[in-house]
């Protein structure tokens, strides 16, 4: 893994790790772990274990991406050196802290309705991953991994170009849909954002076979 998204990311779960030892003492009993559609509090966890399991499961997610070159085939490694990969890596921590911040922020301000910030911070995330789609290599771990990405290359790169414009810009739209209060809405974006790609991969490989390619 190239040393600055590692850098930046461990930056990241410290400032999360730093929140929560900074706000511990003014913390809740219990702290929101869960919101339903509303944007209202339906889960809770005792703060003692709450206030820190984002950022550790982060730190773990961070770990595991560090093995996936051990851990893939031999003939379907990650690229970590690439700038898809970092990017990846960077995004997904950053979607681990956000949510981590916001629940400190529900904790500290119970009956506060997150679902705006909650949904847009997340699809706003999404759509930063779709841009490390272009140029991710085709692997068991990461992308749009499904039979007919799998089993070509070249229908791999192929959805990958496409869904590296529909995300984003689903994330976008789902973003500005939330912060307008239309979270629903927003969250029917990610139907397209995860089905186009995944009916052109089907349709790409068939007309790759009926070319013969």
């Amino acid at each position: 893994m190239p040393r600055l998204p590692l850098i930046v990311s461990l930056v990241l779960i410290g400032l999360a790790l730093a929140a929560s030892a900074w706000l511990y003492p003014a913390l809740p009993d219990r702290i929101p772990t869960h919101w339903n559609i509303r944007g209202e509090a339906d889960g809770f966890g005792p703060k003692a274990i709450a206030a820190w399991i984002l950022p550790v499961v982060a730190l773990g997610l961070l770990a595991f991406l560090r093995a996936v070159p051990w851990l893939s085939p031999r003939d379907f490694r990650v690229d970590v050196h690439g700038r898809a990969f970092g990017l990846l890596v960077v995004t997904m921590t950053a979607l681990f802290v956000f949510i981590h911040f916001l629940s400190l922020v529900a904790a500290l301000r119970p009956g506060l309705a997150v679902d705006r910030a909650l949904v847009a911070g997340v699809l706003l995330c999404l759509g930063a991953i779709g841009f490390s789609f272009d140029g991710l290599e085709r692997n068991f771990f990461m992308g749009i991994r499904v039979p007919w990405t799998i089993a070509s290359d070249r229908v791999w790169n192929d959805t990958h170009r496409l869904a590296a414009r529909i995300w984003p810009a689903g994330g976008v739209a789902g973003a500005v849909l939330a912060a307008c209060g239309f979270t629903v809405a927003a969250f029917c974006m990610l139907v397209p954002m995860v089905a186009v790609p995944i009916v052109y991969s089907f349709i790409r490989s068939k007309q790759l076979e009926r070319e013969g390619a």
